[in-house]
């Protein structure tokens, strides 16, 4: 994460200071059309290359776009500005002394120009530094210059909305890859058949990226290139069951994840550079791809990135990306907004920020027909342990929003759910109908060994052992029963305390190791979910009653929704 703010004031639709607070490796840009999301990627590539000079056509209102950068002053930044062994002039005694008071304080500068690029000091932070930077003679424009921007320097590479890969002749020259897509045929043609170019780059890295990103959708056992008769090159793909196919003949869906790969593997081969070196900024990727296929494209370009630690953009319609990305730490979510006479772009942080992104997207209940599988719980707190666990049991590799959606029943709402085929049902709610693909944990409330499941949970059961399907009847009392001494021990501090019983209310338990605790989480078991999964690991969770052998059964399922 870069702790720099980037905004851009009266460029386009933009009249006021608009942009970035911070910049992440995943930055997701969302927002209706022609509210300005791709004018934030203009921005992006701005920076990267340097220029902050604009075209005439560009500007808003007459008036010149403003580049506006923020971040806190580093010791390393001051070391760099202000000399040690220099004194006099405005500054009244030593300078580095005097430069010292700056560290970890807001400084906001600009720069204009293209080539000769100027910085300008905006605004800092110096109440009661005497004298203020503005009046320190040259030290306010040198402090802004030595200001690190991350962005700058690297290499911009964007795809398009509209683009597509379409058989090419082959001119000579150099090869280009344009963000349309166009140039990608020739790219392809000449790394399989130029002696100077390695094709393995196209015949396996490109390949064994489309089998892993298709899964079983399709296998992939060639790429070639051929020559039709009016000199034009075309890409065909060899499937095992179907052939070889003509690009052309595929969906747009297979072209977007081959412009999306060129981008990755051919593009730093053609330029000789390293992935670290680039900045990508993908628009739409949604376009005419499946979600499914989506998710995994995005889990591919997310790894990659991680593993080539280069940052990348997105601006999108999808709440399937928005799914992918609420929880990642890496990654914002910016939602572009106009009101008429004025547009806005914020973080989405709370929850009346992400509602107004759905609305935006008119995402619908309908929505999760499209995930390749559902975990049923009672409530928010149940959610919230259950992808912590799956993220321990499966070492991080499956997770919601990619690999599986959780949803809520509601604990007396599970009495109109049935597990029946949707057209068994003369009453309730048919679970096949959200989704065919499903898991549902349910607490059994048992209060002693010999206590009778009730006849819903028993029907839920029962249904779900017929399809085949996990129900996870909790072996203690409820969900709570699965939290180990040592959580509780490490988060409030206390020592060899006993496990809560199997059949124990957890937070009469609570109350008892740490009076109040108990009456004041169990009105708020979402938020003390929150608190205590830090503290849970493997070694500590797989001996508790069953948890092992349901989170075992719990993954294998979903890695089979994902084949």
């Amino acid at each position: 994460m870069h702790e720099l703010s980037i905004k851009v004031k009266n460029y386009k639709c933009f009249s006021e200071e608009v942009g970035f607070d911070s910049i992440l490796r995943v930055n997701l840009v969302i927002g209706k059309n022609n509210s300005g999301k791709s004018s934030l990627l203009d921005v992006v590539e701005f920076v990267a290359n340097r220029n902050y000079q604009f075209d005439r056509t560009t500007w808003h209102g007459n008036q010149s776009p403003e580049i506006i950068f923020r971040s806190m002053i580093t010791e390393d930044v001051t070391n760099r500005t202000f000399p040690a062994n220099t004194g006099g002039g405005p500054i009244n005694g030593n300078h580095g002394q005097y430069g010292q008071q700056f560290v970890g304080r807001e400084i906001t500068w600009r720069k204009v120009g293209s080539g000769r690029v100027q910085t300008q000091l905006v605004n800092c932070d110096d109440d009661g530094i005497n004298p203020p930077l503005a009046r320190a003679g040259e030290y306010g424009e040198t402090l802004s210059n030595n200001m690190p921007i991350p962005l700058e320097g690297k290499k911009f590479r964007r795809v398009l909305a509209e683009r597509d890969i379409v058989p090419e002749q082959d001119n000579g020259a150099d090869i280009i890859i344009q963000p349309n897509g166009v140039g990608i045929t020739t790219a392809i043609q000449r790394f399989i058949n130029r002696s100077n170019l390695p094709s393995e780059v196209v015949e396996i890295d490109i390949l064994n990226a489309l089998n892993v990103i298709f899964a079983h959708d399709a296998t992939f056992t060639d790429i070639v290139c051929q020559l039709h008769e009016n000199n034009s090159w075309e890409i065909f793909l060899e499937e095992e069951s179907k052939g070889r196919i003509a690009l052309s003949k595929s969906g747009s869906g297979l072209k977007t994840v081959i412009t999306v790969l060129s981008c990755l593997f051919l593009v730093p081969e053609i330029d000789q550079s390293n992935l670290s070196e680039y900045i990508f900024g993908f628009e739409e990727l949604e376009n005419n791809i499946h979600p499914a296929l989506l998710r995994r494209l995005n889990d591919y370009v997310y790894h990659s990135s991680v593993e080539n630690d280069f940052m990348y953009f997105l601006t999108t319609h999808s709440n399937i990306l928005i799914d992918q990305f609420s929880k990642q730490e890496d990654a914002q979510i910016l939602h572009v907004t106009q009101n008429g006479a004025s547009t806005q772009c914020t973080t989405a942080i709370t929850y009346v920020d992400n509602n107004g992104i759905l609305d935006d997207l008119d995402v619908r209940a309908s929505d999760l027909l499209q995930a390749n599988g559902i975990i049923w719980v009672e409530g928010p707190s149940d959610r919230v342990y259950l992808n912590r666990w799956i993220q321990l049991w499966s070492n991080g590799e499956l997770k919601e929003g990619t690999h599986y959606q959780i949803v809520f029943y509601g604990g007396r709402l599970l009495s109109h759910l049935s597990a029946e085929t949707p057209e068994l049902i003369n009453d309730g709610v048919s679970i096949l109908n959200a989704n065919r693909n499903a898991i549902i944990v349910i607490d059994s409330d048992k209060r002693n060994r010999q206590s009778r499941i009730n006849d819903t949970k028993q029907r839920i059961q029962h249904e779900f052992e017929e399809l085949g399907a996990i129900c996870w009847l909790t072996k203690g009392k409820e969900i709570e029963n699965y939290i180990p001494a040592r959580v509780v021990d490490n988060y409030w501090g206390l020592e060899n305390t006993t496990q809560v019983g199997q059949y124990s209310s957890f937070f009469d338990h609570l109350d008892e190791l740490k009076a109040g605790e108990g009456v004041k989480y169990s009105a708020k078991k979402p938020l003390l979910a929150e608190k205590l999964i830090p503290y849970m690991s493997l070694e500590c969770m797989n001996e508790i009653l069953d948890l092992n052998e349901q989170m075992e059964r719990v993954c294998s399922q979903i890695s089979r929704w994902n084949n």
